[in-house]
């Protein structure tokens, strides 16, 4: 995949969605995903929750699939700390992933039209292309960075101005067409 300036998410909602409980009895590593994590992470949810399993499944620990947690002995505490950074760095690295074109259009609530027409011109950022191959047939899509996307989706009335441009542009150009 090919990437122009790629931004990052913001590290600390990631590093939030992975706790590390302590006490005489156990140490825990649980995962929390009912913070607002970052756009990546529920997009990608099946490589999230994928990465999840097999990290805790991996471990020293007793991996509770119901609860998403990971249950250490009480002197463990380093194999938890460790499962810790590597389940961050992992989530990180998914949260980073870029997002497909029906993705955006589902979550900003948008037509393909307005996808292309706003990619062109620059108002939608692009992060890259996918290539995917069916066959002998090569297909490039474009790709768009999470963070940027998560933004537009939080601030609609952005998209709604877009759209209020394009109409009055289209109305000046189809009164230049009849005069």
């Amino acid at each position: 995949m090919k990437s122009r300036s790629r931004s990052l998410p913001d590290r600390s909602r990631v590093d939030r969605c992975v706790l590390l409980r302590h006490d005489d009895k156990s140490c825990t590593v649980s995962i929390d995903l009912d913070v607002r994590m970052p756009l990546g992470l529920r997009v990608h949810r099946g490589e999230r929750d994928a990465a999840i399993r097999m990290l805790m499944a991996r471990s020293t620990g007793t991996f509770v699939k119901s609860s998403r947690s990971c249950v250490f002995e009480p002197d463990s505490i380093q194999s938890a700390e460790d499962l810790v950074d590597a389940i961050r760095k992992r989530l990180f690295g998914i949260a980073c992933k870029p997002v497909s074109q029906r993705q955006v259009e589902d979550i900003l609530g948008i037509t393909s039209r307005e996808r292309i027409r706003w990619g062109k011109d620059g108002r939608l950022p692009r992060s890259g292309t996918c290539r995917i191959r069916k066959g002998a047939t090569e297909i490039s899509l474009w790709t768009y960075p999470c963070d940027a996307i998560e933004r537009l989706a939080a601030n609609l009335g952005e998209i709604q101005g877009w759209r209020e441009a394009d109409s009055v542009t289209t109305a000046i150009g189809l009164a230049s067409i009849f005069v």
